[in-house]
């Protein structure tokens, strides 16, 4: 193919750009690759190019980058996006692109919360929302001398919110497994474009529930099922089977099972749920105990491994072992082959089955063919690393050519189908990470995969492109929930869809997904509709709406929602997650209004249940045990001495915020402290908090510290941060 050369500016030494001939269609694609991938892959690169223009409609631009400098891809991304002819919607790094790092972002990730203290490799989140998010606003810090990572901090004057611009994807293929990676960037960039040829509408798909993920809610996996069907409707017709499901205690181990369901030739779709690692899936936990025999072998397995690993970290075994053979009353016939090499190996095979590791794609032949895996796991997307589980599901001779996962770690309760119906009604899987809202979340392979639809559809990356209110407000009238759904996302990050309008939208909708999407928008208003919607949430039909509005309740701390939660702690049979979540969500509320509600409600001749009383004393021990814990925390800074001590109760807040504290921490920051450190760490935790009812005070004062001279420059900079997170919509 004939291609021209574009030189722009300062990045003109830096990048080179070949546009295709021509104008192959209205919107544009980028493909970001560093100059040796381009030099041994081209003919590959090319070909890939061509089918992205041909099946999807878009003018490609290869984008060579000379001399790997994060900003000038960046710079030149922003170029192609608001170019008059042809902008970009999209783009993939292809090869050894550069690494964004971010810090002072962690309130825009799902869980990640280490201290930044820590080394900043482990501390940092890899994230091309760098290269697509033109909101993000960074101050370059430095860069790793032993790899192409670059650090970078979000300004206080950045967005605080995510809305990437465009939708990305990394195929960035390494030397590990004794392959080069150019030969599997050949070999990928093949069998993308063969997949692209295919054309494939989505026709099956599989799910997957991995040991203690989300309390293992069966409720949660029922309705989950329900979902799959709106967002994929054409998956109810006819007679046949095409959403499968398997449990990690279907089998156990159950990793051969789920790698030939995943190994499917007719499989579009798999969606596997479990914890996970950047080099291992975790399926499976210990074996049910059914025999007696089964009872003692796991008694001696658990304590073996620990007689072990005393002695491996240069603690006393022997004594450790006479310890545990009088704590649980073990013979000690049960431990004289701690140190047998056969038992040993036996133990190790065992725990290697229950999961699945990098190894096991070349051990097992494991050759993935769903051409899409969603892996809803913390780190298995760690595409910095040398090698990550992602990696492996692409660079296998199988046909999966993309995959969503995660660089760091993720919330378990987070909403990991947000919009990915969007996949078969003319979106793209770029556009399920866009939409996820977190920095951790990303595509690894081609971001421009796409079913062919069988029903209702619409250019979405195009609607996204020109983002015009009135196609907006007409796509809202859609029966299909993830159109639908992306009309509401859009209408409200404009600014032209009201409280009111989401609040009949939620009451009147008969699509669990649009009322979900409707609540998550809703609460960000944290108005009286707000409140009404979440209230009723808690009730909904659809586990993960009413998980979510647990959740919401937990952000929000309005004293009107402490009814609809205290329902939900004496139901009989509330569903596991939601069960786990409303606990977690008492440490937010004051004890003496959640006991006088708990009492008013349990106490109602309506409330059933066998042993009316000693369930009584249970759920009141409960409240007491999770609500008074922050509390306690908080009140101790008043006295403590232990800067440790105060950093970690401080830090807590993050994640929980004792609402009625705030004007307690604001306080601590205007008049009790004068450690800038201190202060920084309070604005930063309280900027966690748009949603609460106390927002507002959070931010009036944040914007009189960031505007008071008195305060040092770091602490000015914090509250200004956390004044732009406050009104983050």
């Amino acid at each position: 193919m004939k291609r021209k050369s574009i030189f722009t500016g300062l990045a003109a030494s830096l990048l080179l750009t070949l546009a295709s001939c021509g104008d192959k269609g209205r919107d544009g694609f980028a493909i970001v690759i560093d100059q040796e991938s381009y030099n041994q892959a081209q003919a590959e690169v090319e070909a890939y190019a061509q089918c992205v223009e041909q099946l999807h409609g878009l003018k490609t631009f290869t984008v060579i980058d000379r001399w790997g400098v994060p900003d000038s891809i960046r710079a030149e991304l922003i170029r192609l996006h608001t170019q008059k002819e042809s902008p970009i919607v999209g783009a993939v790094f292809v090869g050894d692109i550069p690494v964004a790092m971010i810090r002072d972002g962690q309130h825009m990730t799902s869980a990640f919360k280490m201290n930044q203290a820590q080394p900043r490799k482990e501390s940092s989140i890899p994230s091309d929302r760098f290269y697509d998010d033109f909101g993000l606003q960074f101050q370059y810090l430095d860069r790793d001398s032993d790899a192409a990572y670059f650090y970078y901090s979000i300004t206080p004057e950045s967005d605080q919110r995510l809305h990437p611009d465009i939708y990305s994807g990394r195929i960035h293929p390494t030397d590990a497994g004794g392959t080069s990676r150019y030969d599997k960037l050949r070999a990928y960039l093949k069998k993308a474009v063969t997949e692209k040829q295919r054309q494939r509408s989505l026709e099956k798909m599989f799910f997957f529930s991995g040991h203690g993920y989300i309390s293992e809610s069966k409720v949660a996996r029922m309705d989950e099922k329900a979902a799959w069907f709106e967002h994929f409707p054409q998956l109810r017709e006819g007679n046949r089977n095409r959403i499968s499901y398997m449990d990690h205690s279907d089998h156990n181990p159950v990793k051969e099972q789920l790698m030939g369901e995943v190994m499917r030739t007719d499989l579009d779709l798999a969606v596997l749920h479990h914890h996970g690692y950047w080099d291992t899936e975790y399926f499976n936990g210990a074996k049910p105990i059914v025999t007696v025999q089964q009872a003692k072998d796991f008694i001696r397995k658990a304590l073996r491994q620990h007689i072990v690993s005393a002695k491996e970290r240069g603690r006393d075994w022997q004594k450790a072992q006479k310890d545990y053979q009088a704590r649980f009353d073990v013979p000690s016939s049960w431990l004289t082959d701690v140190f047998d090499p056969q038992l040993a190996e036996k133990d190790s095979l065992e725990d290697a089955a229950e999961d699945l590791h990098l190894e096991d794609f070349a051990v097992y032949g494991y050759q993935p063919n769903a051409p899409v895996v969603v892996i809803d796991a913390c780190f298995c997307g760690s595409f910095h690393r040398e090698d990550c589980i992602a990696n492996e599901y692409i660079f296998q001779p199988g046909t999966t050519v993309a995959v969503v996962a995660n660089t760091v770690n993720v919330l378990q309760d987070k909403w990991s189908d947000r919009l990915i119906g969007l996949i078969a009604k003319g979106g793209c899987v770029g556009d399920i990470a866009r939409f996820s809202t977190y920095l951790e979340s990303h595509v690894i392979g081609d971001p421009t995969f796409r079913f062919t639809p069988t029903g209702e559809h619409a250019d979405v990356d195009h609607l996204i492109l020109e983002n015009n209110p009135s196609a907006w407000k007409k796509l809202l009238k859609s029966q299909d929930v993830d159109l639908r759904s992306l009309a509401i996302e859009q209408l409200c990050h404009l600014g032209k869809m009201s409280s009111a309008e989401l609040r009949q939208i939620y009451e009147t909708s008969s699509q669990g997904l649009v009322r979900l999407m409707a609540l998550t928008k809703i609460a960000d208003y944290a108005d009286d509709n707000a409140i009404a919607v979440i209230q009723q949430a808690s009730q909904d039909a659809y586990e993960m709406v009413q998980r979510t509005s647990i959740r919401l309740i937990h952000d929000s701390g309005d004293d009107r929602l402490i009814p609809a939660l205290i329902a939900i702690c004496i139901e009989n049979n509330t569903s596991d997650r939601v069960n786990f979540d409303g606990r977690m969500t008492l440490g937010v509320f004051p004890k003496d209004k959640l006991m006088d509600e708990f009492a008013r409600q349990f106490d109602a001749p309506e409330v059933q249940t066998i042993h009316k009383d000693t369930i009584r004393a249970l759920i009141a021990r409960t409240i007491e045990r999770y609500s008074d814990s922050k509390a306690k925390e908080i009140e101790a800074l008043d006295t403590s001495t232990n800067v440790k001590e105060i950093k970690f109760a401080i830090r807590s807040q993050r994640n929980d915020l004792v609402h009625a504290y705030v004007p307690f921490f604001l306080d601590y920051v205007e008049k009790k402290t004068t450690d800038p450190e201190l202060q920084v760490m309070i604005l930063e935790a309280l900027g966690w908090h748009p949603r609460s009812y106390m927002a507002p005070l959070i931010a009036e004062h944040a914007n009189a510290i960031s505007q008071d001279e008195k305060y040092p420059e770091e602490v000015r900079k914090e509250a200004l941060k956390t004044v732009n997170r406050i009104h983050a919509k």
